[in-house]
């Protein structure tokens, strides 16, 4: 039998709901079906649309993962007076959330202006929007439009229209706005409204004799933040990052029910596998506890242990599976174990180490006792060999300019005695 250990927190000790990424798979860093991609003009029928939109395009991605982007900047090949075209990127399926289920919006965006004899002026207007009720009343009339201020203000009945200077064709954009305060007190609907899609507009335009505006949009990070009735998640890992020669190793996590409706049957999966992917033929340790849990409450879940019998690299992962479940952003959690073969012994107070710089390159101050000679080595956070020197006395060092942001161990060995320091990188 599968070792249980479970601490239920008291109903009187219940946290406030949080919210939730309502825009199940992560948004666009995932290959989410209910994404759609459409190029639409008036001229489409006659093939002559120009627009293109992508619900998947790494390039130019915040993270170097996955983004939606669409294009008008190329003129359609028949512009005429008051023409339009335009790229949309459509997420689907909300579950019919209710606007008082909702709390925020926020994204990120990078505008690449369409360049011509004046590309400070040739970008005409993105949106952000929704549709509601099923489109049953509205289409997409409520959301957020962003005009180049050389336009004059476009007046549309319930539009939230926000000017944008042009930023650099390199520059992200954070955004976040209020939604659900917007949705009932800019646009006065009802907090019963549903919101059934959301959807992302770029929009190129005919302005004047020979004149066509449009621009390249890239969104990513997308999430419309709000509260699930289904959805459990990890927290927080809580068991610690090392494995040491002749201990076991017991997972141990925080999980919560962060809906509103009771999670009646749902797995919580440990997995532990070398190197970082996880990969199932990698995969050395596993155990699935079976768990449920009251709307709003946490969880202290402890698996059967592991034993380490050889130097990692390993890596912990803990997640949880149900279904329903309205957000996945929460199911997940790993992190990288470090394996400690080697036992250290006492040392004196005249041995020192200490990290100096957390900036690259990496500085370490040392000392030694009576001129003795020693190693200084450093490790990644996997236990793999990065670089040797031999020391004596006493000094600072610094190690490899070239070395990734991330964590690393530092050790200090001599004949006698080792003592080893954690170090962070940043670049």
């Amino acid at each position: 039998m599968k070792k249980f250990s479970v601490l239920m927190f008291l109903p009187a000790l219940l946290l406030a709901l949080e919210t939730v990424n309502l825009l199940k798979d992560a948004s666009f860093e995932k290959d989410s079906e209910v994404w759609t991609a459409v190029a639409g003009s008036k001229w489409a029928s006659e093939g002559k649309d120009s627009a293109q939109a992508n619900r998947h395009d790494p390039a130019n991605a915040t993270d170097g993962s996955f983004s939606a982007s669409g294009d008008t900047r190329i003129a359609p090949a028949w512009f005429v007076d008051h023409s339009f075209d335009s790229a949309l990127v459509i997420y689907g399926e909300f579950n019919n959330k209710k606007i008082s289920d909702l709390d925020s919006l926020i994204w990120d965006q990078k505008v690449i202006p369409r360049q011509g004899s004046n590309p400070e002026v040739s970008t005409f207007c993105f949106v952000v929007g929704f549709f509601l009720d099923a489109y049953a009343a509205y289409w997409f009339e409520f959301g957020y439009f962003y005009q180049n201020p050389f336009f004059p203000d476009i007046s549309w009945p319930r539009w939230h229209v926000m000017r944008l200077e042009l930023p650099e064709d390199t520059l992200w954009w954070d955004y976040a706005r209020d939604l659900k305060l917007d949705m009932l007190e800019v646009w006065n609907l009802s907090p019963g409204t549903t919101v059934d899609s959301f959807l992302l507009i770029s929009w190129g335009h005919w302005y004047g004799p020979n004149s066509w505006f449009g621009q390249k949009i890239y969104w990513d990070d997308i999430r419309l933040m709000g509260y699930a009735d289904y959805d459990v998640g990890v927290k927080e890992i809580l068991s610690g990052d090392s494995l040491r020669e002749g201990h076991p190793y017991t997972p141990e996590a925080r999980i919560k029910n962060f809906g509103r409706e009771p999670a009646d049957t749902f797995l919580v999966i440990a997995e532990i596998a070398e190197e970082s992917g996880l990969d199932s033929a990698l995969v050395l340790y596993a155990d699935t506890l079976p768990h449920s849990l009251p709307p709003d409450t946490e969880d202290i879940v402890s698996f059967t242990e592991f034993a380490p019998d050889h130097p990692g690299p390993y890596t912990l992962r803990i997640r949880t599976v149900m279904e329903p479940d309205e957000s996945d952003a929460d199911d997940e959690l790993s992190k990288p174990l470090i394996y400690e073969a080697i036992t250290e012994a006492p040392h004196p107070d005249a041995i020192t180490l200490e990290v100096r710089s957390i900036a690259h390159p990496l500085c370490v101050a040392y000392s030694l006792p009576y001129g003795e000679s020693g190693t200084l080595t450093l490790y990644d956070a996997t236990g793999r060999w990065v670089e040797q020197m031999s020391v004596k006395g006493s000094g600072e060092v610094l190690f490899s300019s070239s070395l990734p942001s991330g964590v690393y161990l530092v050790r200090l060995q001599t004949k006698q005695t080792a003592v080893t320091r954690k170090a962070v990188v940043l670049r």
